[in-house]
């Protein structure tokens, strides 16, 4: 595996494990909409859902700028 990868994962790993310590009790007494409701109501979820969305975007553009240089290239 290559240094970014490895980074990526143990970023990864070290932000799901921080995930279990979030809040307390298991969120388990409601459905879908409440899930949803919760997510998009506190302000910490929105945060994450936000970088989330901005890593997806980069590591998209990232991934097309890399290809696009392969293509030129054969």
């Amino acid at each position: 595996m290559n240094k970014l990868g490895t980074v990526a994962t143990a970023f990864a790993t070290a932000m799901a494990s921080s995930q279990v310590l979030a809040h307390p009790g298991d969120h388990s007494e409601g459905g879908v909409f409440s899930m949803l409701m919760h997510f998009l109501t506190e302000p910490d979820h929105m945060v994450f859902i936000g970088i989330t969305g901005a890593l997806a975007c980069f590591s998209y553009r990232v991934y097309k700028k890399i290809n696009a240089g392969k293509k030129h290239q054969g």
